[in-house]
């Protein structure tokens, strides 16, 4: 959804150039533009992903196009990584319960320690880099006997947001640990009885945004980066509250100021693997 209502305002803005938006997960998001590149085929202009280390390496290469446009001269400073690197947008983790069965709104982590929501919570399996962050991260700003505690509470495991969430929309749990915005929102436009908390403070994801220096189309490249940059482009990504801006004061916009966000590159295959072995301890074998 926000693909689309990007792309349409875009091309509704700069009237004939073409927006093609792919989204792709996991290495093929790195794997793709590199093949095209070492090719020399058309491909992507400019790229939008999590991961810091792979366009941190390709600017030390001078392989970025840094913006020119208007609108990186009042871009926050601390959202623009080595010049070249725009952080374009903020996602906050959330908490979702289901307001049927919690009578007392949750507002944050702790809450979910409460008596009555014992054996009826769901919490990430850790599978990925994002997982082993984030426990990380509650346990060094939760406390040490948090996760232990939590582990009490938990009475489902999954390997990603999607299907904790689908359970707590249809009431086979209370609550999932973890969330986001983007998963949570259609759910609740659909009415199902959940609501969406961010606590405060919380661990999200930066969406770094970079022009390729091999794009076939580099100056298209350089309007499209300079409209995301814009107030309109903000607006149009995080104006229905799913993710944060870094500019201030975007209607609609969650808070990106209260969003904590992680840095990939520490946690390597290694790492997750030990987060993994740490969290079957705690949880899986309570």
């Amino acid at each position: 959804p926000v693909l689309a209502r990007i792309k349409a305002d875009f091309e509704k803005t700069v009237p004939g150039v073409a927006l093609e938006a792919i989204r792709q997960t996991g290495s093929t998001v790195m794997l793709r533009p590199e093949q095209e590149r070492k090719s020399g085929v058309d491909g992507a202009d400019i790229l939008i992903m999590v991961d810091t280390g792979w366009l941190e390496d390709r600017d030390k290469e001078g392989a970025l196009i840094a913006p020119l446009g208007p609108e990186v001269k009042t871009w926050p400073s601390s959202y623009l990584r080595r010049r070249t690197i725009p952080i374009l947008a903020v996602e906050p983790f959330v908490i979702v319960y289901n307001r049927s069965q919690v009578k007392t709104a949750i507002s944050g982590y702790q809450d979910l320690l409460k008596s009555e929501l014992r054996g009826k919570v769901g919490t990430l399996e850790i599978m990925s880099a994002t997982a082993a962050a984030w426990y990380d991260w509650l346990e060094k700003t939760q406390g040490p006997d948090f996760l232990k505690k939590l582990s009490a509470q938990t009475s489902r495991f999954d390997p990603s947001a999607v299907p904790s969430t689908q359970a707590v929309s249809s009431g086979e749990i209370s609550v999932a640990a973890f969330s986001i915005m983007s998963i949570a929102g259609p759910l609740i436009e659909q009415g199902a009885p959940i609501a969406a908390v961010v606590p405060k403070p919380s661990l999200g994801l930066a969406y770094n945004g970079a022009i390729l220096g091999w794009s076939k189309r580099p100056n298209a490249a350089l309007v499209f980066m300079d409209y995301l940059m814009s107030r309109r482009g903000q607006t149009m990504w995080h104006g229905r509250g799913e993710t944060a801006s870094p500019v201030k004061d975007i209607p609609g916009s969650l808070e990106a100021a209260t969003v904590n966000t992680f840095d990939p590159k520490p946690y390597t295959a290694d790492v997750v693997n030990a987060a993994r072995e740490k969290w079957t301890r705690t949880f899986a074998t309570k």
